[in-house]
């Protein structure tokens, strides 16, 4: 059986396959195709099936990690969208928090998304339900039915959200209005918040449920598009995508809640990195994901990626579960300049993959990470872009007449202090993921992946005290093989608010299995049988008076003395979270969750292991580079992933090249490659 994982890039589309049956795998990189992602997505997969000489029709199974939900938040190209309030409460979107990111800038733009729908598009419908669930006022129908029209008929909306007051408690009335909207306008899609996000805070909820609706149309037309173009080609096997949390899921399940797929290519890196790091022997890692953009930073405890029910996306609340990524704007086509003050900047601003560097030749004329990293001699022009004709003379005439000629300095100087700045940049983020967790980034393995991860990854760890690098052997598509490597998954959260004094485990048992029971139809909707499932519980907790929760898992079952237990849990977590615990203190119980998955067939790649030394010591070539600005360029070695055999050790500087991406082992590091093929690096400690 062949699966094939596709990761869709704002640069580059990253595609895995594997043929389970002679354990054989093949990767392929394709430029991504914005904004119709899905013509990349189609290139991606001929191609690396053409690559591996294999049919469409030997296909079992495709994965894909989309950016289609993110992209339409970012530019603000969603669905028009009608807002359904309770009566009274039609302004909580415009208000939001109150919620100053710039606590001086007197013209701030709010941080409020209010391009989901101007006030005119927020209607109220008379209706109330108290914060116990009882109903206060009952649903009026015909005020609901002159909203939806006056919303149909005056503004053409696209999409219903509906969000009454404590409808978390009570859905009642939410469902209700979803049954008549269907009767009204069949054709219309609607988005209840107490489906979305089952918790108090309506701010909060609307936010995740108006970003729900917004991306629905977008996200619905293009996994049909491209479930429509796989069996075309006779693709005829099960198609699942990536979400958010770190599982995978099919069609039918994820354009019921597709705001679960903002944060899909980031995580599908994540998941990658902590199966990689576990089967390696190193299950404490930070992922490092550099790509052309962006890079997305993440820590991994115990071989697995931290979920949080707290995340954000830009500056909105996104309070799903969610893979604990942070992003920081710096990749390999991060443009670099010269900003008014006279200082050297790099990022946020990126070329992206159209027109990309300068080096490309497709019309760029700003210097970028990459053309930094051709000019110091990193980076081979004949192999590290493809099939792109690549002009390092462009890459030194822009990098010295935007920045060296500015500066006042020299060419190759400039370029060093390119990367200098970017990886202070990121290195600052490694050190936040950890330390803002408690955590001493020393006990943790740097894993970088992506295009330009391996490149940079070196001089990161040496700027966050990393003493240790582990390189997977696909790292320019580990966001594509995660994708293989992520559990089919899915969870259910219910608010579940009272003092722990008054918790008992008969209440816990009962909100579980209703949780469990929604789990098991999504499940079975992508083929998985109840007896082939397994589950797992968490519990959101704070001390009385709090206002923010953490998360403590329940584990398989609750066993006795759950509860207490549990309290001790939650201590525990806080101490290590803020250094700071009171156990005489109560607390209290605030939502409960439950992941219902099946592990992922396609484990067994990592148990394959490299090729053992023949004999035969590989012979490498040698490439000027240069890494100090006093000793220019020097000749230095170059190596070929695939001839490195188990075992075999490289001394710093060299460079160690494949078709995904290039690693590059620093003076002083040194590199040896395990059983499994990856590289693992021994980073000296500095001054």
């Amino acid at each position: 059986m062949i699966t094939i994982g596709i990761d869709v890039g704002g640069t580059f589309t990253d595609v895995f396959l594997r043929d389970s049956n002679s354990s054989r795998w093949v990767v392929q990189k394709v430029p991504s195709t914005p904004p119709n992602f899905e013509e990349g997505f189609m290139h991606g997969l001929h191609s690396v099936i053409d690559k591996a000489g294999a049919s469409a029709t030997e296909v079992g199974r495709v994965i894909h990690g989309t950016t289609v939900a993110t992209n339409a938040i970012i530019t603000e190209t969603g669905a028009r969208l009608g807002l359904l309030m309770t009566e009274g409460c039609r302004d909580i979107l415009y208000i939001g928090v109150g919620w100053r990111p710039q606590m001086y800038d007197l013209d701030m733009d709010p941080v409020e998304p209010l391009f989901l729908a101007p006030r005119r598009r927020a209607l109220e419908v008379t209706e109330r339900i108290d914060v116990h669930g009882n109903v206060v006022t009952p649903l009026d129908e015909d005020s609901l039915r002159r909203a939806a029209t006056k919303l149909v008929d005056e503004h053409g909306v696209e999409v219903f959200v509906i969000c009454y007051l404590h409808s978390y408690i009570n859905p009642s009335h939410e469902q209700r209005s979803r049954a008549i909207l269907a009767e009204l306008y069949p054709d219309i899609p609607v988005t209840l918040s107490s489906d979305v996000l089952p918790r108090k805070r309506e701010y909060r909820r609307l936010v995740v449920s108006g970003f729900d609706g917004y991306v629905k149309p977008a996200v619905t037309d293009y996994l049909n598009k491209l479930s429509n173009s796989l069996n075309d080609i006779g693709v005829a096997a099960p198609f699942h995508i990536m979400q958010s949390h770190g599982g995978v899921g099919g069609v039918p399940n994820i354009v019921e809640r597709p705001v679960r797929t903002v944060l899909s290519g980031l995580a599908a890196g994540v998941i990658g990195a902590a199966n990689v790091g576990r089967s390696a022997g190193f299950p404490n890692c930070i992922s490092f994901d550099m790509g052309g953009t962006s890079t997305d930073v993440a820590l991994i405890r115990d071989g697995r990626a931290i979920v949080t029910s707290s995340g954000s996306f830009e500056d909105y609340p996104l309070h799903i579960p969610m893979i604990d990524v942070r992003t920081i704007g710096a990749g390999g086509s991060s443009i670099a300049y010269v900003d008014e003050g006279g200082a050297l900047k790099v990022g946020p601003e990126s070329a992206g993959a159209v027109p990309g560097p300068v080096c490309y030749g497709r019309g760029g004329t700003e210097p970028t990470v990459t053309d930094a990293s051709l000019v110091l001699g990193y980076l081979n022009p004949e192999s590290f872009a493809g099939d792109l004709n690549i002009d390092r003379q462009k890459s030194l005439q822009a990098i010295e007449e935007k920045i060296a000629r500015p500066l006042g300095m020299d060419t190759i100087e400039a370029a060093l202090g390119i990367h200098a700045i970017v990886n202070s940049n990121m290195a600052q983020t490694l050190r936040l993921v950890s330390i803002k967790r408690g955590f001493d980034p020393r006990d943790f393995t740097l894993m970088p992946f992506g295009g330009a991860g391996p490149l940079q990854g070196g001089c990161c760890a040496e700027f966050a005290n990393i003493r240790k690098i582990l390189v997977p052997p696909a790292p320019g598509v580990l966001s594509a093989m995660g994708l293989m490597l992520a559990p089919i998954q899915h969870e259910s959260m219910v608010s579940y608010e009272r003092p722990a004094s008054d918790a008992t485990e008969e209440e816990l048992r009962h909100a579980f299995a209703a949780l469990d029971t929604q789990n098991l139809m999504r499940m079975e909707a992508d083929g998985v049988a109840a007896d082939q499932a397994v589950a797992e519980y968490f519990v959101e907790m704070r001390y009385m008076g709090q206002a923010h929760e953490l998360e403590v898992a329940v584990g398989a079952s609750l066993g006795p003395n759950s509860v207490e237990r549990l309290v001790q849990q939650f201590h525990d977590t806080h101490q290590q979270s803020y250094s700071h615990s009171d156990p005489d203190a109560p607390v209290e119980f605030v939502a409960l969750r439950s992941v219902h998955f099946k592990h992922s067939e396609e484990e067994a790649l990592l148990e394959e292991t490299a090729g053992d030394t023949n004999g035969d010591t590989p012979r490498p070539t040698y490439r000027p580079m240069c890494f100090d600005a006093e000793l220019g360029f020097q000749d230095t070695p170059v190596y070929t992933r695939a001839s490195l055999p188990s075992g075999f050790e490289i001394s710093g500087p060299a460079i160690v090249e494949q078709l995904d991406t290039t690693t590059l082992i620093y003076d002083g590091h040194v590199g040896r490659v395990d059983h499994y093929g990856n590289i693992v690096i021994d980073v000296p400690e500095t001054e």
